[in-house]
C-alpha cells in the first residue's frame, strides 16, 4: 500500500484574503490612473507651450497658450492662472503645483502631490 500524502494548495481563507489585497490594489490603481494621465498631459502641455511661444518671456501670452491646452486637453486640476514662469540667465522654465485629493472609503483619502515644469 502506498503512504497517504498530504493535500497541497490553497485553503478558501487563503484564497479570499489573497484575492481581497489583489481587489484592492486593482481599485486603487483604477482611482490613481486618471491623476496622472492628467499629470502628463500638463507636463505636455507645458512643452508644448514653451517649445511654440515666440518670445517666452510675456507671461501673459504664455498663460493664454497654455490656457488653450489645458481647455483642449480635458485638464481640470490647473489653470492658466496656476502658471509661475521664471528666468533664470537664458532660460526661462515654466511650473506648475496642484495636489489631488482623491476619496477612497469612509473617511480614508489619499492626498497626490504634483509638480510639472518646462525649461526652454
Amino acid at each position: 500500500m502506498q503512504a497517504r500524502r498530504t493535500q497541497r494548495g490553497l485553503t478558501i481563507s487563503g484564497f479570499l484574503f489573497v484575492a481581497f489585497v489583489v481587489v484592492a490594489i486593482v481599485m486603487l490603481g483604477a482611482r490613481i490612473t486618471p491623476a496622472f494621465i492628467e499629470y502628463y498631459s500638463v507636463r505636455q502641455a507645458l512643452g508644448d507651450t514653451l517649445a511654440e511661444a515666440k518670445d517666452p518671456t510675456i507671461v501673459v501670452d504664455l498663460r493664454k497658450s497654455f490656457q488653450r491646452r489645458v481647455d483642449t486637453g480635458y485638464i481640470e486640476s490647473v489653470s492658466g492662472n496656476d502658471l509661475e514662469i521664471s528666468k533664470e540667465g537664458n532660460t526661462v522654465t515654466a511650473s506648475v503645483s496642484w495636489t489631488r485629493t482623491l476619496h477612497l472609503v469612509a473617511n480614508a483619502s489619499l492626498i497626490l502631490e504634483f509638480d510639472a515644469s518646462a525649461t526652454r
